[in-house]
């Protein structure tokens, strides 16, 4: 994901209903790598904005981020040739994804537990889970850099 001079990588998250895992990946992957990547989040099945209010609280709460503008969208409204990167979050994600017509080579799967419909701690968690796999993708981006 190395950035060679020109426009920063381009990294999609993709979930369920945007209003969870995606969404809290999104927002602390801004946080990680700052304007050296550009994090967007989409849904296969996208629910009211009112649903991703667990998350929001979670990222303001937890992890000092403001995500109350998100809104979310319809990974079919997504133009997926303009990532590097497309990160599914579970295995049905995946699988539209690649429906859609995704390059296989950028097409990643992290199996990060959905907090939907659970208390807070099960978003914490799936923060916490999500901010270790972003550390990983990370370290191997400075570890390709330094090759």
């Amino acid at each position: 994901m190395g950035s060679d001079g020109s426009a920063p990588p381009r990294v999609l998250f993709v979930c369920a209903g945007n209003s969870c895992r995606s969404v809290l990946a999104e927002y602390l992957g801004r946080q990680m790598f700052g304007k050296a990547v550009m994090f967007e989040s989409a849904g296969i099945k996208p629910q009211p904005a009112k649903d991703a209010e667990n998350a929001v609280f979670t990222l303001r709460q937890n992890f000092n981020i403001d995500a109350s503008g998100h809104v979310p969208r319809d990974v079919r409204a997504v133009e997926l040739t303009r990532f590097s990167l497309i990160i599914a979050l579970d295995k049905e994600a995946a699988k539209v994804v690649s429906g859609l017509g995704a390059q296989e080579s950028i097409l990643k799967l992290w199996k990060v537990r959905d907090p939907y419909g659970d208390d807070l701690t099960a978003y914490n968690r799936a923060g916490l889970e999500i901010m270790k796999r972003l550390k990983q993708l990370k370290a191997s981006d400075q570890d390709s850099d330094q090759a």
